[in-house]
């Protein structure tokens, strides 16, 4: 009699003791993900930013883009090749590209040559160059302007994105191809403001 009543007992006991061990176990699996997930990128970083220019009232037709240079292997990057590439039927198109002040007081320069396109894509060739390293941080801005008259059934009030692709290969100093290079795309974000009128009262 007293071993059936202690059986159900001792299983509830061992039950309760393998509890806390499989929440260790599962938060040290999720813990490893998590890590695995957060790991830094070990590539030559090539960013190219985001813009909206507005639609509406106050109608602003060109877009900037931030080139971004994040050397998070830690070598000298001399030449930087960017084949930016985006859709002929968008509605955008390549206005100028500019370096920031401290790379264009470095000595770098920077050329830019459009592609034949290959269907509707076009693609430009965005090349910077310098004797020495190119400094961290944003060394250019793209320009783009918005060719189309787009209306607010087409774009609407929330984001309407046309992706710049970027696809990026680099050299050092001594001209060597930098292998681990990644190119991250951007875009301009489309959004269609309304207008806004303020009116100011004065009392005297």
């Amino acid at each position: 009699m007293s071993q059936k009543v202690l059986s159900p007992f001792l299983s509830l006991m061992v039950g309760l003791l393998m509890v806390p061990t499989l929440c260790v176990f599962t938060q040290a699996q999720d813990a490893a993900a998590h890590v695995e997930e957060s790991a830094p990128v070990e590539a030559l970083q090539i960013i190219l930013g985001r813009d909206s220019p507005n639609l509406g009232g106050n109608t602003f037709r060109e877009a900037f883009i931030a080139m971004t240079l994040n050397d998070t292997l830690g070598v000298e990057v001399s030449r930087i090749v960017n084949e930016i590439s985006f859709s002929s039927t968008a509605g955008i198109a390549f206005e100028r590209a500019s370096l920031t002040p401290d790379v264009e007081a470095a000595g770098a320069t920077v050329e830019v040559e459009a592609g034949e396109a290959q269907g509707d894509v076009v693609t430009l060739r965005v090349t910077i160059s310098n004797t020495g390293p190119l400094p961290d941080g944003i060394i250019a801005n793209l320009v783009f302007a918005v060719t189309k008259e787009f209306t607010l059934e087409e774009v609407g009030n929330e984001e309407h994105l046309i992706p710049l692709e970027n696809s990026v290969t680099a050299f050092s100093p001594g001209d060597q191809e930098i292998a681990q290079v990644l190119g991250e795309s951007g875009g301009i974000d489309l959004a269609y403001a309304p207008v806004v009128f303020a009116c100011f009262f004065y009392l005297h």
